[in-house]
């Protein structure tokens, strides 16, 4: 399972929020339906963990997040992956120190993948990251998801949106 929270972006303050996967041992729903390409082909349960990059999604329905609704990205959907990356610490530093890590690394991917600086953009941030519970399962990936501004949702990539 992995937790989530929401934050809303201000102009001064960096306004990302935390989901984080929780390490229950829960029944889940698997991968989403995929093409041989890996693309989604219709809107579909998944485990959060087999969000890939590029996947659209629905907002997760708590904060303690064991599925996701995957959404092809030319439909209308809540948030985009657009950055991954794994922490290589060999013991779980605490979840603020996750938080923050996972806050830096998704607030450095996003002006390489919007077009413009997180400050200057009306798109909001938000992450899947580990816990203390998903850690000890192996667990060590950060996802950064990219929204609309005020949590509107969007349909198509927000690659390049410059805005």
């Amino acid at each position: 399972m992995h937790h989530f929270s929401r934050s809303l972006k201000t102009a001064a303050v960096l306004g990302i929020a935390s989901i984080a996967l929780a390490g229950c041992s829960l029944i889940s729903s698997g991968d989403a339906r995929r093409d041989e390409s890996g693309k989604p082909t219709e809107s579909s349960k998944a485990d959060a963990f087999k969000v890939k990059l590029g996947d659209c999604i629905a907002n997760p329905d708590s904060q303690e997040v064991v599925d996701v609704t995957v959404i092809p990205c030319d439909q209308s959907h809540d948030l985009e992956a657009y950055a991954l990356t794994n922490m290589d610490a060999s013991t779980f530093p605490g979840d603020t120190e996750v938080g923050t890590q996972a806050e830096q690394y998704c607030g450095a991917q996003f002006a390489p993948f919007v077009g413009v600086p997180f400050e200057n953009s009306e798109l909001e941030v938000t992450f899947l990251h580990p816990t203390s519970d998903s850690w000890k399962n192996g667990d060590r990936e950060i996802l950064c998801l990219i929204g609309g501004a005020s949590g509107a949702a969007t349909t198509g990539s927000l690659k390049g949106a410059a805005k």
